[in-house]
């Protein structure tokens, strides 16, 4: 395999591991192991080959190592292993020529965490032991200490990494001999766990005694009926007051006058002054147009007038209309009917229409 080839396979697996997220590189000690392909180049006569002829070895073979290492810093440690480059054969007429190659190496390493993807170069030594068999002429050892320096990728997915790399080695007399490989990484460092949510107390339950959804230190109409629509103060928004008149009359009845002094207290509460709407007097449908036009009004005052004088202020805060026979809510053929339709409506009408809300 040529180095070109090499860095493209490298620079493949940086834009491959890059794609997914994951972590840099931990602080601490590692270690791993990895598989891989010897390349080798060189004169036989470098590894003590006894004969006459300049054998030059060009083969490849499978080869294996493990290594220890540690991080001072996610950019920068040492680390250290043992290889077991295989065996390298050359046939030169009828002799048979083996060498097997093993070393332990010390490298220091340098990384550039990119996001989850550790690139890093390293540089160090190797104790390389050679081993020559040839046939009919016996066998020898030799050993170098040579200069070596890789580079590589390393894809980090919490204490484990993936990584793929390529070593050289060289002396002075070195043409090529180098070692493509990759492994599994395990880092004995603890990644610190997530910090937890902090947790929310729930809020708590205070007071509520109309059952409104408005506590009772707030709620300044502590009487509303379960489930009505209020607002921020507890008032009811959709309250609806009718008053019966006699046929032809515009005086207020006991239960009448009982009724609207519900709402004296809460139309007098300064803190929901804000209260507006409408007090709207109707008749039945006896009688001429005009004239029960003038009898609604008449009704409609009659009560203004009585809120009026329990100290009500309906000053800018609701209008009194008579609206004679209209709006009907039951039927005029019969005098029960009639009796429904003299009334009038005292309507809160700033809830829910762009006004001040409670």
């Amino acid at each position: 395999m040529s180095t070109p080839r090499v860095l493209m396979l490298l620079a493949g697996m940086t834009v491959l591991s890059m794609a997914v997220p994951a972590f840099a590189a931990e602080e601490g000690i590692y270690i791993g192991a990895s598989g891989g392909q010897t390349n080798v180049k060189q004169n036989a006569a470098h590894y003590g080959y006894p004969g006459p002829y300049d054998v030059e070895l060009d083969d490849d073979d499978t080869g294996w190592k493990a290594y220890l290492g540690y991080n001072f810093f996610p950019w920068l440690g040492v680390e250290g292993g043992y290889i077991d480059f295989g065996s390298i054969s050359r046939t030169v007429f009828t002799q048979d020529i083996d060498v097997d190659f093993s070393g332990w190496d010390a490298f220091a390493v340098g990384r550039l965490p990119v996001g989850p993807v550790d690139l890093f170069v390293k540089a160090g030594v190797i104790d390389l032991k050679s081993e020559l068999d040839v046939s009919n002429a016996g066998s020898s050892n030799n050993n170098d200490t040579e200069f070596a320096y890789g580079a590589g990728v390393a894809y980090n997915y919490g204490n484990w990494a993936v990584r793929l790399e390529a070593e050289s080695f060289e002396s002075s007399i070195s043409k090529d001999f180098y070692f493509v490989s990759g492994g599994i990484t395990y880092t004995f460092a603890s990644r610190p766990a997530p910090a937890a949510a902090p947790v929310v107390a729930a809020p708590a339950q205070c007071p509520d005694q109309d059952n409104d959804g408005v506590c009772d230190a707030q709620d300044e109409c502590k009487d509303t009926a379960s489930g009505a629509t209020v607002g921020e103060l507890g008032c009811n928004c959709n309250f609806t007051m009718q008053t019966e008149f006699a046929f032809d009359s515009d005086v207020l009845t006991a239960g009448d006058i009982a009724q609207l002094d519900t709402i004296v207290p809460v139309l007098k509460n300064p803190k929901v002054n804000f209260i507006s709407g409408q007090i709207n007097g109707y008749t039945d449908s006896i009688g001429s147009e005009s004239y029960n036009l003038g009898l609604s009004k008449r009704r409609a005052q009659a009560v203004a007038s009585h809120l009026q004088r329990q100290g009500v202020d309906l000053s800018g805060r609701f209008t009194v209309n008579g609206y004679g026979e209209a709006n009907p809510i039951a039927d005029n053929s019969t005098e029960a009917g009639r009796a429904q339709n003299r009334r009038v409506e005292v309507l809160r009408t700033d809830c829910g229409s762009g006004g001040h809300k409670d």
